[in-house]
């Protein structure tokens, strides 16, 4: 497999001047080289600073970047599959889907399987990200 930077869709989050969250990202060769897709490694935010949408803003923007280039075909990512409140929420509010289950994917977790979700880019309707400036 081949790898990038995701350029622009790796973002900090900074509010009133702390960082309080990350989201990286990287670009994933198909096999063929036709297109990509957009892998999401990690998303956080700080727990004073959760229930801010921060989150949603962060993946929101990769999200709009990802769709914004014909030749990036799909996002996806890993959650541990007991953390039900993640995978509902990628589903819910972004409208990934389910495509399987990486066993033994994380080696410090308990349980250490991942379910992979992804969403189809070809078709995602980019969205304004509310309350957000970009710094240079």
């Amino acid at each position: 497999m081949e790898c990038a930077a995701a350029s622009s869709a790796t973002q900090l989050a900074f509010c009133d001047g702390v960082l309080a969250g990350a989201i990286a990202c990287r670009l994933e060769l198909l096999p063929d080289r036709s297109g990509a897709k957009l892998y999401v490694m990690t998303v956080g935010v700080l727990a004073l600073y959760r229930d801010l949408q921060i989150g949603t803003r962060l993946l929101q923007h990769s999200l709009n970047f990802g769709s914004s280039d014909p030749f990036i075909t799909e996002a996806y990512l890993h959650v541990q599959t007991n953390n039900h409140s993640a995978i509902d929420f990628y589903k819910s509010k972004f409208g990934f889907v389910e495509r399987g289950v990486a066993y033994n994917y994380y080696k410090r977790l308990e349980p250490p399987d991942a379910a992979v979700l992804s969403i189809d880019l070809t078709s995602y309707a980019t969205k304004e990200v509310p309350l957000v400036t970009y710094a240079e």
